[in-house]
């Protein structure tokens, strides 16, 4: 009696093993095949391309030898899974080989998205691996399918995974080629367990033949023996991958529900590993501003809650800013399973920056050079206050100050709103040294005058070398004409009076032999006290650590 729920002729049946031991039967034409996909599949993985890698899916000849395997179990043919088996060990060894001398060359080899993908199982390989198997065996089974073939070789993936171990092994990267080698395998077993519950349902099994109990344990003590290492390995291995995807999914989420109290804080992607019995996460995040090391420490010490194990964070903080015609009305995040990437509702104080920041971004376009660098929201002895800090070369003046706080009171609707602006001036320079902004320098000189403007510094420097409370820093010139312009920048505590700039062009028309227009640039730098002088720098100094240290217990107190 023979028991068959998938609908086979006798006829078929004989074809099939026929067609497999043909198949399993190692030899030129299977190692070259072999070879030559295992090469293709290394070349996509270090290429990043699934078109390529797909390619080599088809060329690979392993998967008829892994299902003969499976048919040698179930039909007690020993010389056929001896056979088949041979050709699988033979052939794995082959690929890893062929794949590691690939990686030996003098190539620049970095990780790539399709090398890392293979190098840890996931849940959804292996049960691809298990219908995979089920599919491959039935297309044999049956003649009206077997044109599937093609398809059931590009969902096992069997050489990828091979390849990518060769490729890690060359590269020293052992970890990688075990997580590889372990996807393999257990794609392996997952169509040999498969395989033969499908070959034994269309009535491959010699059931009528084993009668006696001894009969049976011999022609089949191979067979159970391989069907409890699959499912002992497979329970392992599901264990293994529902864990780590427990783990995965808790990081995950700490990392979304700490960034989501950030106002335009979100998770761009993330990587993590354990090693040593401690996990570490680098996070890739877009926000605002800079995460300062204590976010990081509280968003450590939560994901170490979570996973209940030692934990080290690194955020990779990338400074990005939300723009949009009217504000955003809300955070910006990835998006959902339905196509929507705007989050939660903001607060009030996320809202008012937000639209301070707006008013700010908007007035861009009317300062050229300028850069907005931060804006906060800061509460202070004056009252709530609107900190911009911007970066340009040259500060804001007061009536540009005054009109961007009327437009943010307007914009926020809070009109008790103080705004500061803290200017962050970045100087231009050329190869003769610092500009000044909004200066015209002359272009396209005769060579007489290019001649008179690289002296300008010599001279100038020896004209003022005779004051004892005045030095020059530094010198600005330009030809308007046949006028020589020059400005001058002075330190010192005795200022120049416009007595002595005329006299000065005076003296400077003689040296350079051009008329000469002299403005001068005079700082005092200086602080004079009873105790004598000091920079204005070291005077101001002790007043703004005890301000910024207010600043900073009002903050906590808030």
């Amino acid at each position: 009696m023979r028991i068959n729920w998938i609908e086979t002729s006798q006829a078929r049946r004989e074809q099939v093993i026929i067609d497999i031991k043909d198949g399993s039967e190692p030899g030129v034409r299977f190692y070259l095949l072999l070879s030559t996909a295992s090469l293709i599949a290394a070349f996509g993985l270090i290429a990043n391309s699934t078109a390529v890698i797909i390619g080599a899916m088809l060329v690979s000849p392993l998967m008829t030898p892994m299902i003969g395997t499976s048919l040698g179990l179930v039909i007690g043919d020993g010389r056929l899974f001896a056979t088949s088996l041979r050709s699988v060990v033979i052939g794995v060894v082959l690929a890893i080989v062929s794949s590691a001398l690939l990686g030996f060359l003098p190539l620049a080899l970095e990780a790539t998205p399709e090398m890392l993908l293979r190098t840890h199982p996931t849940l959804l390989d292996l049960m691809v691996a298990v219908l995979a198997g089920f599919a491959g065996s039935y297309a044999m089974i049956d003649e009206k399918v077997s044109p599937a073939l093609p398809g059931v070789a590009i969902a096992t993936a069997i050489v990828p995974p091979l390849s990518n171990t060769g490729i890690c092994l060359s590269l020293g990267h052992y970890g990688g080629a075990f997580g590889s080698f372990t996807l393999f395998f257990a794609n392996f077993l997952s169509i040999l367990l498969v395989a033969a519950v499908t070959f034994i349902a269309a009535g491959m099994s010699p059931f009528s033949r084993l009668k006696k109990s001894k009969h049976f344990v011999r022609s089949f003590a191979i067979a159970a023996t391989g069907f409890v290492v699959v499912a002992v390995f497979l329970t392992y291995s599901l264990v293994s991958i529902v864990k780590e995807r427990y783990r995965d999914d808790n990081i995950e989420s700490v990392l979304n529900k700490s960034l989501s109290g950030m106002h335009g804080a979100s998770l761009d992607s993330y990587v993590y590993d354990v090693e040593d019995g401690k996990l570490y996460v680098l996070a890739s995040v877009r926000s605002h501003s800079l995460i300062t090391p204590g976010e990081v420490k509280e968003i450590e010490e939560a994901v170490n809650e979570r996973v209940d194990m030692p934990a080290h964070l690194i955020v990779r903080s990338t400074i990005s800013k939300d723009v949009s015609s009217s504000g955003t009305p809300s955070d910006v995040r990835r998006q959902n399973l339905d196509g929507f990437f705007l989050g939660r509702e903001l607060t009030q104080d996320e809202k008012l920056l937000r639209d301070a920041e707006q008013v700010v971004l908007g007035k861009i376009p009317y300062w050229p050079g300028m850069k907005l660098v931060d804006v906060e929201i800061l509460n202070l002895d004056r009252g709530r206050t609107v900190l911009v800090t911007m970066e340009g070369p040259r500060r804001l003046i007061y009536t540009e100050i005054d009109e961007l706080e009327k437009n943010i009171r307007e914009a926020t609707g809070h009109p008790e709103l103080e705004l500061v602006v803290r200017s962050v001036v970045t100087k231009i320079a050329d190869r003769e040294g610092e500009m000044v902004y909004g200066w015209n320098y002359s272009w396209n000189l005769s060579e007489e005058k290019e001649r008179v403007i690289d002296t300008v510094w010599d001279v100038m420097y020896e004209t003022f070398g005779r004051y004892d409370r005045r030095f020059l820093v530094n010198t600005h010139s330009r030809f308007q004409g046949d006028r020589l312009h020059i400005l001058a920048e002075v330190v010192g505590i005795e200022p120049f009076s416009p007595e002595d700039v005329s006299s000065l062009e005076k003296e400077l028309t003689q040296k350079f032999g051009y008329p000469v227009k002299l403005d001068i640039r005079y700082k005092t730098d200086a602080i004079i006290t009873d105790k004598g002088y000091q920079s204005f720098e070291f005077y101001i100094e002790s007043d703004i650590m005890e301000f910024e240290r207010d600043i900073r217990e009002k903050e906590k107190k808030n």
